[in-house]
């Protein structure tokens, strides 16, 4: 697992770019810089922001796996709109109207899960992944650590970044770079790109070295003040691009 030159494999995980063009923009701008391999996306491309078709397009070009997250399911009509507060309805409405026949079809060959030798990808939970649970606590962890068959599962769903990891227990772990002994199983949140929730509005995202079972955490800043136009002139609820500033 080997580049020619001899550097060991760098694997990009991002997730919930949520319509940010100009965050997905930084984002690929360092992983230029840091030279990555591959880029794996946990989902959540679209909603909320101002640019769900570009976001698309460039995922498309530059992200090697994808799988769905909940609001492309809401795109879809794949999940109940009742799922969402109205703020989220309304965007999840708004981005339907944005999207053709094309990147729909784009969207439904998206799948829930999925695994290779080295991690394993998911939206939201391994437990049942087509609900779209949250993993925000060690018991919640615990349900998937019951799935998971591989050293690590990334995943993004809640916005905030934070490790699990299990050794004899579960522990929360909210450190930049994250060791995996043997024997150690983690699930790693990789945080958003798009419209964080941890108090940073810096994008968030990891790059994973499966040989040397080390994952390490970026914040990438972008212009936010950009994308807070866009929302406005969009239409948008106001709310969506006020909270871009405060990372909530």
């Amino acid at each position: 697992m080997q580049h020619e030159q001899g550097i060991s494999l760098r694997i990009a995980v991002i997730s919930d770019i949520h319509g940010n063009l100009e965050a997905l923009t930084s984002v690929f701008e360092l992983l230029d810089q840091q030279g990555v391999d591959r880029t794996l996306c946990l989902g959540d491309v679209v909603g909320y922001g101002p640019d769900p078709g570009a976001c698309l397009s460039l995922i498309q070009e530059r992200c090697d796996v994808i799988v769905a997250g909940n609001h492309e399911h809401a795109v879809l009509d794949l999940l109940d709109l009742d799922y969402f507060n109205p703020i989220a309805r309304q965007a999840t409405l708004w981005t339907r109207s944005q999207l053709d026949e094309e990147q729909l079809e784009y969207l439904r060959g998206w799948p829930l899960v999925h695994h290779e030798t080295d991690f394993s990808i998911v939206h939201g939970s391994l437990d049942q992944p087509d609900l779209f649970d949250y993993i925000q606590t060690t018991w919640d962890a615990h349900l998937s650590f019951q799935q998971l068959q591989t050293p690590v599962c990334f995943i993004g769903h809640s916005h905030v970044p934070v490790s699990f990891l299990l050794s004899d227990v579960i522990r929360y772990n909210t450190d930049a770079v994250v060791e995996m002994p043997e024997g150690l199983q983690a699930i790693v949140n990789v945080g958003s790109v798009g419209q964080p929730r941890d108090g940073n509005p810096a994008a968030s995202l990891v790059i994973y070295q499966p040989e040397e079972r080390r994952i390490e955490r970026f914040r990438v800043k972008y212009d936010i003040e950009a994308v807070q136009q866009k929302i406005r002139q969009s239409g948008l609820p106001e709310f969506l691009a006020e909270r871009l500033a405060e990372g909530r």
